[in-house]
């Protein structure tokens, strides 16, 4: 628990190392344009993470974000499946790895050494980064999220800070190092110094309209959750995954 009096930077400065070692939590992703604050249909992905084994099973538009893919069925009129759900992937992230279901089958996506870093499109990566939390976080509202209150920070993230404060390290998205040094974030703490929200802007460069968010949101900490990644024998090429696929009934 936080301690009285302790400053919005200290609080910020920890917020990560205390979400972790809640252990478990749901998540809700989105990739956000120009805010911090996603709407309902920036949603990219939701399920549960297992945050010290580094492990998230969701359900994943296939779409990027749901509002991506209502307009891209808009624009080529081809519309089966959606709304219904708009066209779901099963994914477990493991570390650095990624796992989609096919089928009965899983697949592997770029597969990476398991003690190596997540990958910046893991739904998870917003809290590695907020490892990187300097000492500028100011607070500049509250509110309540998911009927909890929270307090909005806003602060600069160095991920070369975060590297050096995780065991795996962190990955970088593509950019100039120096904006990597210095990333626009904003994080929503609840009363115990939990994160409840985390914003990277991985393009602080490019002008405000354009720029994106990468969001996570956590809530029900220390549920139980079993993730457990698809053993070898289940685990396709995806060119194979995806011939069986089309060979199905």
């Amino acid at each position: 628990m936080p301690s009285a009096g302790e400053s919005t930077a200290s609080r910020v400065a920890v917020a990560a190392a205390r979400t972790v070692a809640a252990g478990t939590a749901r998540l809700f992703a989105a990739w956000s344009m120009g805010s911090p604050a996603p709407e309902a249909a920036d949603r990219r992905c939701e399920g549960v993470a297992d945050l010290t084994a580094r492990r998230a099973r969701v359900s994943q538009s296939s779409f990027f974000t749901d509002r991506f893919a209502a307009v891209s069925s808009e624009d080529t009129g081809d519309d089966r499946g959606l709304p219904e759900h708009i066209r779901e992937s099963e994914i477990i992230f493991d570390g650095p790895n990624g796992y989609i279901r096919v089928a009965e089958a899983w697949t592997i996506f770029s597969p990476a050494d398991p003690s190596g870093p997540r990958g910046p499109n893991d739904p998870l990566w917003p809290l590695d980064a907020l490892f990187g939390a300097g000492d500028d976080a100011v607070e500049i509202g509250t509110g309540l999220m998911r009927g909890v209150d929270v307090t909005h920070c806003r602060l600069t993230v160095d991920l070369a800070r975060a590297d050096a404060a995780l065991p795996a390290g962190v990955s970088v998205p593509a950019g100039p190092y120096r904006s990597l040094r210095q990333l626009p974030a904003e994080v929503w703490l609840d009363a115990a110094g939990f994160a409840r929200r985390i914003a990277v802007n991985s393009e602080p460069t490019a002008a405000t309209e354009s720029q994106v968010w990468t969001v996570v949101e956590l809530w029900d900490f220390g549920l139980t959750v079993d993730i457990t990644p698809p053993g070898t024998e289940k685990v396709l090429a995806p060119s194979e995954a995806y011939r069986r696929l089309g060979e199905a009934p």
